[in-house]
């Protein structure tokens, strides 16, 4: 069963829906899971097969755009990660007051830009017992620049500081569509099919969003974390490399656990045999200790 719900965060009305298993007794306070989408996503694309999945294994789960997307409110594509995180939070404090939810019993799933908001808010939230996050980086200066030459990166650099100084003495920030802001082809190709399917994804990005990113380090964040954490990646990830989330790992506190799911991309995770595998792995994780 889905409902539309919505709150507030920072003033701004945040839309999400909630997710309860079909055989919901009245009365019951059921563990939950927050799930954070990836870079410029909605709340439609590609979370809705987790929460249902979630939700058919005794879990409710709630899914919601972050300010600035989809149907919430804000500046259309401004993507900042600590305002999204604040988002997060929020949600989480609007999940302590849904009748159905026991808040004690919290997780929080965040997928590829999401999986990094979400170990950041695990790190400066305690309200979260459970943690999964797949296909992340920590490391956003090696994501972004890590393949570029020395030419290319001080390309880059000068760009965005003209860019940052445009925004600061003419109040006129640089925009760009998100084809154009993302750097792989993996994400590229994916964005193409997608916005046809939901045109919402087609809003502009500040290009200050990857000075942002660039700065972003959850590694640095990640040994703060101290409830159980499961990571996965993949193999052949393009987008964030399988490398970032070893990193992640070997920085991780126990309980921690690691999968990779081998031969495959950053975008096949998230459909057939190899969602059935990792989705079967992590509501295995989360029932072990929102359950137990």
């Amino acid at each position: 069963m889905k409902k539309e719900i919505y709150f507030y965060s920072e003033g701004f009305k945040i839309a999400g829906d909630l997710y309860i298993p079909n055989n919901y007794s009245e009365g019951d306070k059921l563990p939950a899971i927050i799930l954070c989408h990836g870079f410029a996503g909605i709340k439609e694309l590609l979370l809705p097969a987790y929460a249902e999945f979630f939700a058919k294994n005794g879990f409710i789960a709630i899914v919601f755009d972050y300010r600035g997307f989809g149907d919430s409110e804000g500046q259309r594509g401004r993507l900042i990660p600590h305002e999204q995180i604040v988002d997060i939070r929020n949600a989480i404090t609007y999940s302590e007051t849904v009748p159905e939810i026991d808040p004690e019993r919290i997780g929080l799933w965040g997928t590829s830009f999401g999986g990094a908001n979400a170990i950041v808010t695990a790190a400066m939230d305690n309200r979260a017992k459970c943690l999964v996050v797949q296909l992340t980086f920590g490391n956003g200066k090696r994501v972004i620049t890590g393949g570029q030459s020395d030419e290319e990166k001080k390309k880059l650099q000068t760009m965005l500081t003209k860019a940052w100084q445009r925004a600061v003495t003419k109040n006129k920030p640089m925009n760009l569509s998100v084809d154009r802001i993302l750097t792989d082809q993996q994400s590229k190709d994916f964005f193409k099919t997608a916005i046809d399917k939901f045109p919402k994804l087609g809003v502009k990005i500040p290009i200050i969003t990857l000075q942002q990113t660039i700065e972003y380090a959850p590694e640095n964040f990640i040994s703060a974390v101290r409830i159980p954490i499961f990571i996965v990646a993949a193999e052949k990830d393009a987008v964030n490399p399988l490398k970032e989330s070893e990193y992640l790992f070997e920085k991780a506190n126990h309980p921690k656990s690691f999968y990779c799911v081998e031969d495959a991309t950053h975008y096949e995770v998230y459909e057939g045999k190899k969602f059935e595998i990792t989705s079967q792995k992590q509501i295995e994780w989360f029932k072990k200790y929102l359950l137990g």
